[in-house]
């Protein structure tokens, strides 16, 4: 079962994306104060209505979650569409993982955000998650990024 976040689940859902940015290995580039800064910004992302999350719970607590957030950063402001979904922070906790949450939960940010006409999706997807995304109807694009 899943249901749409409220601005009350921001601290329960930080946490879910910490579990994630810990398994990826990018914990130890965070902040110091990740936690408090990511609340902050979620908090005015959903009072401006420009982000959604959804949630899935066992026994009343949070076990996964996906995050729809409207963007209009360049080049996309100065195109027809002027603005693109973005989704982030997909999470399964590892023991329900394999059981469709994680597909639920990305459907869910789509029709989030086709309920407010936006059309254009992107996401940043790990290795594990490509077939999901791709079996959804994502495709792989031609950007490339670097770290140094």
């Amino acid at each position: 079962m899943y249901r749409k976040a409220s601005i009350d689940d921001i601290p329960a859902i930080v946490q879910l994306k910490y579990k994630m940015l810990e398994e990826t290995g990018m914990a130890q580039r965070l902040l110091p104060d990740f936690q408090q800064l990511v609340e902050e910004d979620y908090k005015a992302f959903y009072l401006a209505n420009t982000a959604q999350h959804f949630i899935a719970e066992k026994d009343n607590q949070p076990i996964a979650c996906a995050g729809a957030f409207i963007k209009d950063d360049a080049p996309y402001r100065y195109l027809k569409l002027r603005s693109y979904g973005f989704i982030a922070d997909v999470y399964v906790d590892p023991q329900f993982r394999r059981q469709g949450i994680a597909r639920t939960l990305t459907n869910a940010t789509l029709d989030w955000f086709l309920e407010k006409n936006i059309r254009l999706f992107r996401l940043v997807a790990s290795d594990e998650a490509r077939p999901l995304y791709e079996s959804i109807g994502f495709t792989a694009t031609k950007e490339m990024g670097m770290f140094r």
